[in-house]
């Protein structure tokens, strides 16, 4: 590992965005709000509460772009912004190639699986032109590992996230 010196960089979304309309916005709002009544009927207020807070959070920040993140691999590890993972804490990678359909278009992934117990998944959107020299540089560094997407990342997906 140490004899191999190697530096890629690009720049990426930090997620996958999707434009919403009007009517998912209303659906979610009245998803939320039947599920918020609901818990009041059975006296969990706290929990009514909780949910319209996070809903309203959700709402506000799918309406907002991704920013664009610069993404780097060298030596030290693989630097996402201003967050360095060193290649210590990382455990194995795997790459998801990207697809479009009718419905959707999804960029390349790159999941990676650390050995820190808060952050065991770590999902990096790859740029097409960079998808061959990423899975060149992370095979001299990592084990390669056949992974799926975490599912937090698919059940925003499916929902519309």
């Amino acid at each position: 590992m140490d004899e191999y010196d190697y530096r890629i960089s690009w720049v990426a979304p930090e997620y996958d965005h999707r434009e919403h309309t009007a009517d998912w916005y209303w659906a979610v709002g009245i998803v939320s709000v039947s599920l918020a009544v609901a818990f009041v009927i059975v006296s969990n207020t706290l929990l009514s509460i909780i949910i319209l807070l996070g809903m309203g959070t959700l709402l506000a920040y799918a309406k907002h772009p991704p920013k664009n993140i610069e993404y780097e691999f060298s030596k030290k590890g693989i630097r996402a912004g201003k967050t360095l993972y060193p290649w210590e804490t990382l455990d194995s990678f795997w790459i998801l190639e990207g697809h479009s359909s009718a419905n959707e278009e999804r960029a390349p992934k790159l999941l990676l699986i650390s050995k820190k117990t808060f952050v065991p998944h770590i999902v990096i959107l790859l740029n097409e032109l960079i998808l061959e020299e990423v899975h060149q540089s992370l095979g001299h560094m990592l084990s390669e590992e056949p992974q799926m997407e975490p599912l937090h990342d698919r059940l925003m997906r499916v929902i519309g996230f």
